[in-house]
Parts: C-alpha cells; sequence; structure tokens
C-alpha cells in the first residue's frame, strides 16, 4: 500500500468518524524491576554530575563538534540522523586502542551479540532486554573491541556488569582517537522485519534478524538519563511521556500491531475486540510511536490503511527535520519516507 500522502479531516468528521474509548490497558510482564529504574553509567568512566558534564563524555566525529557525538539531527550539517550517543575513551593501552570496560545499565537478558565487525555498521554490538514494572526495552552498545565470554542470548546480567571492551570496530574504518561506545535505548518496530527486508529486496543480507537498527527505534539517551537519574522516573513510559508530541496521526485498520502486544504500557485506552476501528499515534520528534489510543467505528465501516493528521508541532519537526517523518509542501504537510518505513513497519503497509 502506498502511502504518498495524508488526509486531514475537519474536527467534526473525526468525532462523527471515530469514538475514542479511555482507560487502562495492562499485560503481566513475566520479569520486573523495583519500583525505580536504577540506571547505571554504561562504561566505567560516569561524569562526575551528569548534570553539568553529560557532554564531556561525548565523542565527537571528524567535525571535532562536540555535539555531532549527541542525539538528533546533529551529522552532516544537520541532515544526517544520530540514534544513540557516543561516548568517548577515557582509557587506552600502549598502541593507543581503547580500553574502558562497557557495563549494562540495568538488569536484563541478552537478546543478540554480533561479534563479525564487518557484519554491521554497529560493528560489533550487544542489544539487552530490560524489564520496568510495565514493560520491555532494548539498551545497545555498538563499536565494541570485544565481547565478554558468556555474553550471549539468552544470558542474564546485573545492572553493572561487565559486558565488553569499548572499541572503534564497524563496517567502515574508526580511528584510534575517535573509538567510543555507541549506546542507544530503543525500542523494537516489528516482528516482522524480515518479510520487510525481503520486499524492499536489499541486495545485502539481513545477519541480525529482528535486531537490525532498522527495526530499532531510538529513544533519546540523554533524556533516559535525566529522567531516571535525576527525576525519579519509573518506568520508559514516563520517559516518553516526558517527551512533547511532534505529531499525530489516526491509521484505520482493525489489526493489533505485535509493537502494541509487546509494548503494552503506551496503549492509552481499551481495544475492542469486536469492533476496533483504528490508532490514534503520538509520535515524538525523532519518530518514536509514544502512545497509542484504540479507536472503534460507529458505522463498523473500516477503509483499511487511511490515514488523517491530527495535529502537527512544525516548531518541533523542523528541529529534527533530518528524520523526514512530515514533510511540508507548499505550506502544507505530507508524509515523508521516514514516517512511511515506521507504518510499513508497524503496520505491514506494503
Amino acid at each position: 500500500m502506498e502511502l504518498s500522502g495524508i488526509v486531514t479531516y475537519p474536527i467534526e468528521e473525526m468525532q462523527m468518524k471515530w469514538l475514542i474509548f479511555l482507560g487502562l490497558f495492562f499485560v503481566s510482564l513475566s520479569v520486573s524491576l523495583a519500583a525505580e529504574l536504577e540506571v547505571i553509567w554504561p562504561t566505567e568512566h560516569p561524569p562526575d554530575d551528569m548534570r553539568e558534564s553529560f557532554y564531556s563524555r561525548l565523542q565527537a566525529t571528524a567535525s571535532n563538534e562536540i555535539q555531532s557525538g549527541n542525539f538528533g539531527c546533529v551529522r552532516t550539517n544537520g541532515h544526517q540522523f544520530h540514534e544513540g550517543v557516543d561516548l568517548r575513551a577515557m582509557t587506552k593501552d600502549s598502541r593507543g586502542e581503547a580500553t574502558d570496560i562497557v557495563r549494562s545499565v540495568l538488569p536484563g537478558v541478552i537478546v543478540h551479540t554480533n561479534a563479525v565487525r564487518g557484519k554491521s555498521s554497529y560493528g560489533r554490538y550487544v542489544v539487552i532486554e530490560h524489564f520496568d514494572r510495565e514493560m520491555s526495552f532494548l539498551t545497545l552498545y555498538a563499536h565494541l573491541a570485544s565481547i565478554d565470554k558468556g555474553i550471549a542470548r539468552g544470558a542474564k546480567v546485573e545492572g553493572g556488569q561487565r559486558i565488553a571492551v569499548m572499541g572503534r570496530s564497524a563496517s567502515y574504518t574508526i580511528p584510534k582517537q575517535r573509538a567510543h561506545l555507541h549506546f542507544e535505548v530503543c525500542l523494537r518496530l516489528t516482528d516482522s522485519f524480515q518479510s520487510w527486508y525481503k520486499w524492499k529486496k536489499f541486495e545485502s543480507k539481513n545477519d541480525h534478524g529482528i535486531f537490525n537498527g532498522m527495526n530499532l527505534v531510538g529513544i533519546n539517551p540523554a533524556l533516559f538519563f535525566e529522567e531516571t537519574q535525576w527525576e525519579g522516573t519509573d518506568t520508559i513510559r514516563e520517559v516518553l511521556e516526558a517527551e512533547d508530541t511532534a505529531f499525530t496521526i489516526m491509521v484505520s485498520t482493525n489489526q493489533v500491531p505485535d509493537f502494541i502486544k509487546r509494548y503494552p504500557a503506551l496503549v492509552n485506552g481499551v481495544i475492542s475486540e469486536e469492533d476496533l476501528a483504528g490508532w490514534r499515534v503520538e509520535f515524538t520528534y525523532y519518530g518514536a510511536p509514544k502512545k497509542w489510543t484504540p479507536l472503534v467505528s460507529k458505522s463498523g465501516d473500516i477503509q483499511q490503511g487511511k490515514l488523517a493528521l491530527v495535529d502537527y508541532n512544525k516548531e518541533l519537526l523542523a528541529s529534527d527535520a533530518c528524520r523526514k517523518m512530515i514533510r511540508f509542501r507548499n505550506g502544507k504537510p505530507t508524509i515523508g519516507p521516514g514516517l512511511q518505513t515506521s507504518l510499513q513497519l508497524l503496520f505491514g503497509f506494503r
């Protein structure tokens, strides 16, 4: 299904077509943390005061601009998105190679490792799944020099446990002086990633299954640290709620995406098994689907895949325009390629 544009409905018409049920939807999790997310810094050299010196730990690109190591549209003069933060090496051996220890930021389970540097732009990397009181989420540790013995799929790790050594592995060349840890906090878009990957006809093989970077949507790590360490935030849902909504869409469909089944705490309402007609989805400025409200149709008629732009914040979208979520042509909003890809993955649209 081609998603080339957005149909915008008048508010009155939306009210007639859609009925939003409020409530709360819970799915129990087999593993949970304590009441707070007691986050550990992912390297052995945390900043002295993270409010003041978080940026002192960022590794700049060849531009030497410290902001280029941060999250967002910080690369190539603002035209390239960076999904995580790059934390610089603080210790090196006699050859000039980084020796900093990399640690798991929270208790969790290893869900993916890649030990072959050339198989990904992440180089050697580890993905860990964590559980708060409401749902799971992922952290990713990339460009590793080595992965510790025993750090393999299915292994449990404790918060602060050593998992690897920082490095500069990648499918491209990272100079010694710019060795770093690429760190992400993220959610998985779909369990059917391979189907989408095959449909897109990429030339290279997908060596990483559902943990391919294209299937992971990042959450701002700076906000993650701020909310969990300074504000006492207990859940990843609350971290996302701290982000302003940049745009909201309504999608006409009777399906429940596996994203929702995996992250039920993001659902705002009761899912009707018989009358589900779509979803009202709020996104952050960088494209993370932060809140999902189920919709029902009074008539029962569903135009599968029809989209409506409910609201948008043009200023917020302009701050990270490189994500290409919503584009403006002659002042009118249209779907960008970034959002089109997200909707293909989330809803299976083709």
